[in-house]
C-alpha cells in the first residue's frame, strides 16, 4: 500500500494547523488521524535513531533523496509504520494513505487516480519478502509519480 510514506514516507497531507484531524470513511467505521508536519518531522527524528542513519543519508532524506539501500529502505519503512498506514504483517492500507495525502477536511473518493495509483504501487510490490524493501519501493513507485502531492501533504 506508507507511500508512502508514505508516506510516506512516507510520510503526508496538508497539515495546515498542525492539529490532528479525524478522518472519518465514507462508511462512517474507519478513522484515520491525519498527522502534520510536526508529527513528520517527530517520526523522522525516531527512525532516524532507529536505523542509525548516517548524517549523510539523513540530509538527503531531507532533500526528499532517499538511496536504494538497506538503512533507507528500512528508514522508510519505520516513517510509514509511524503515520500508520504501513505494518510489517499487512503491508499499506492504502485507504489511509489516501487519506493522508488529501487532507484533514477533503472529501476522499477511494474510486479515484490517486486511490488506483496508490493501489497499484501497493500491489506491484506485495510479494516482497524483506517488509523494509517492500515499504520502500512502494513508496517510492507512488513518490515517484506524484511527489507533489506528498511534498505538499506535509507542508508545514
Amino acid at each position: 500500500m506508507k507511500v508512502l510514506i508514505l508516506l510516506l514516507s512516507l510520510a503526508l497531507v496538508c497539515a495546515c494547523d498542525h492539529h490532528e484531524h479525524h478522518h472519518h470513511g465514507a462508511d462512517g467505521a474507519s478513522t484515520y488521524v491525519v498527522k502534520s508536519h510536526d508529527d513528520l518531522v517527530s517520526y523522522r527524528t525516531a527512525c532516524v535513531e532507529k536505523v542509525h542513519a548516517p548524517a549523510e543519508l539523513v540530509a538527503k532524506y531531507k532533500k526528499w533523496e532517499y538511496p536504494d539501500d538497506a538503512v533507507t529502505h528500512c528508514y522508510l519503512a519505520c516513517v510509514f509504520e509511524k503515520f500508520g498506514f504501513y505494518d510489517e504483517e499487512h503491508g499499506f492500507d492504502v485507504h489511509k494513505v489516501h487519506v493522508q495525502l488529501s487532507g484533514p477536511s477533503a472529501q476522499v473518493d477511494h474510486s479515484d487516480e490517486t486511490h488506483q495509483k496508490i493501489v497499484q504501487c501497493a500491489e506491484t510490490h506485495s510479494k516482497e519478502h524483506n517488509s523494509c524493501a517492500k515499504a520502500y519501493h512502494s513508496g517510492m513507485c507512488f513518490m515517484n509519480a506524484n511527489l507533489h502531492l506528498v511534498q505538499h501533504s506535509v507542508e508545514a
